[in-house]
């Protein structure tokens, strides 16, 4: 039955799994201090990853006006956040935020400058203007830069190996395994293992994500019994084009400080319509909510609304030409826009110290969840992955001298061996079939707005597809690893639903139309998810409002 060939054990003292911004930033800053690391990642490492796709604006805190310090900084997220954040971990990216400039600088990385220092620019929600971009404005022009430092530093790089499962003895990570590109069967043996997986935007039918952001990394934590918080909060960026969402229209930069209006079909303002005129509340959830509004209500066109470019200045227009696509030109006064999911504010339980509650096992960046709250400013979420992710590096490396490489526990190995075999199958339901009823459902029943019935109708649609992933088709790797990433789909998918039946009102991006408020007196408070016993458990817990108090 076992028709996996066994490839040789790899052996580290720090694994990083995932190839984007936090994981080559851990896998350098542990490698900097003299550690074996090792990165592994599902894709090629470095390029195929949410960093690489970015426009590559990050706040950087500290390089603009002096009156913006790291405590504004962390007001504003946790103002954005509406207050559920975890405060110390806001604090700390805040207080490392202007750090990363340096680090990239150091790595490679030009930024586009005034006056000879980085350029700032101030985007919605951020009270003065502190990010930074690349030059040019892409994030690969990190990425790059980032894997050459490296590989020249001798960072292991395992392109194309999916890791299915962490192994656990005496209460501690000991390593993990996964399959390669062709199927084979890689045991890892470790001291410490970093998750930088980035979220799971490709549960929706409509998103900008790179491929392959399927939440691995929080299925990963959530079977080795690590808790996950926040996993109903999803941000929805309220501008794109394409009819999967994939091409996004930068809002701040054409709508907020170009001057470009977004219209319905009656041509009215809809940002006025919907009282979105001020700067700090100009956030994207609240204009993803009020465009899907003007959507639901019929006055969308071909389901979007207006990007209306008439009122930009004509210089001003050409400056901006990089945002727009390629196949874009002047002589087009009108885009249509719409959300598509952008960005998952949920995930694995950390401190400031990156740790999860299981000893050797960290996390940093989008896997993650207590920065950004119920919903993420723009830039935070760059800023968070360089600042979390040489932090993640850094308490690897200490927990990591302290411990001592382990035998992998045979009996799990030979299960987890066993059960990728089983899942390989020449016959049964097309993997794809399935992918695609999941992600549509999820769109219309668990989207940018949501309620009891739309969710409760979504938890008995994913127990039809569960039982349809059973009899799925796996004929070769490639299928093998699509079927991984639809199991990882299907739990992350219950999360979302579960935890947004819970909460029983409107906080940042999670919207529900029979509880259209915000209700402090109940729900300042995070939604905890944990495995026990082979159950979902969900417990509520009051949010420590350490630092910043609700005004």
């Amino acid at each position: 039955m076992d028709r996996l060939q066994e490839r040789e054990i790899k052996t580290c003292d720090v694994l990083v799994i995932g190839g984007g911004g936090a994981g080559l930033r851990a896998a350098i800053t542990a490698r900097r201090q003299g550690t074996e690391a090792l990165v592994a990642s599902k894709t090629r490492i470095g390029y195929t990853n949410n960093t690489y796709i970015s426009l590559s604006a990050f706040a950087a805190t500290g390089l603009g006006e002096k009156e913006d310090t790291a405590q504004v900084h962390l007001r504003d997220t946790v103002m954005g956040g509406r207050y559920i954040n975890d405060q110390k971990l806001a604090a700390e990216v805040a207080r490392l935020a202007a750090d990363q400039v340096a680090f990239l600088q150091e790595c490679g990385v030009r930024f586009a400058e005034r006056d000879g220092r980085p350029r700032v620019d101030r985007t919605p929600g951020h009270s003065y203007a502190r990010h930074v971009r690349a030059q040019p404005a892409l994030g690969r022009e990190y990425m790059i830069p980032l894997r050459a430092r490296a590989e020249e530093l001798g960072v292991g790089l395992a392109d194309h190996l999916f890791v299915s499962r962490l192994f656990i003895s005496d209460g501690r990570i000991v390593g993990a395994a996964g399959v390669d590109q062709d199927g084979a069967f890689v045991p890892i043996r470790t001291k410490a293992v970093i998750l930088a997986t980035g979220g799971f935007a490709h549960i929706y039918h409509k998103t900008n994500n790179a491929p392959g952001i399927t939440g691995d990394g929080q299925a990963l934590a959530y079977e080795s019994g690590v808790p996950l918080k926040d996993i109903e909060f999803v941000q929805f960026y309220p501008t794109a084009r394409g009819p999967l969402g994939n091409r996004g229209v930068l809002y701040e930069a054409v709508v907020f400080r170009a001057g470009a209006k977004l219209r319905n079909a009656r041509g009215e303002d809809v940002l006025v319509k919907h009282d979105l005129t001020d700067p700090m509340v100009v956030t994207r959830d609240r204009v993803a909510r009020a465009i899907m509004r003007e959507i639901q209500d019929g006055l969308g066109v071909d389901g979007a609304v207006i990007m209306d470019l008439r009122p930009i200045p004509a210089d001003v227009l050409e400056r901006i030409r990089p945002l727009f696509p390629a196949s874009w030109s002047v002589d087009q006064p009108e885009i249509r826009v719409s959300p598509t999911t952008h960005f998952c504010m949920g995930g694995v339980m950390i401190n400031e110290a990156t740790e999860t509650r299981l000893p050797g096992l960290f996390a940093a960046g989008e896997v993650t969840a207590g920065m950004h709250g119920a919903n993420r400013l723009g830039g935070n979420a760059l800023t968070e992955i360089f600042a979390m992710g040489g932090v993640a590096g850094e308490s690897a490396v200490a927990y990591a001298r302290n411990a001592v490489i382990e035998e992998l526990p045979q009996a799990d190995l030979s299960a987890e061996k066993d059960r990728l075999a089983a899942l390989l199958k020449p016959e049964g339901t097309d993997l794809r079939e399935i992918v695609r009823s999941l992600k549509e459902a999820m769109w219309t029943r668990a989207g940018v707005i949501r309620s009891a019935s739309s969710l409760t109708e979504m938890l008995g649609r994913l127990e039809e597809l569960k039982a349809a992933c059973q009899k799925a088709r796996a004929a070769g790797p490639g299928d093998l690893r699509r079927r991984l990433e639809l199991e990882h789909m299907l739990l992350v998918s219950e999360m979302v639903c579960r935890a947004a039946l819970m909460r029983t009102e409107s906080r940042g991006a999670h919207y529900r139309t029979d509880f259209p408020d915000e209700d402090d007196a109940h729900w300042l408070k995070n939604i905890v998810i944990e495995k026990q016993n082979g159950r979902m458990i969900l417990t509520a817990v009051p949010v420590a409002l350490d630092l910043i108090t609700p005004n």
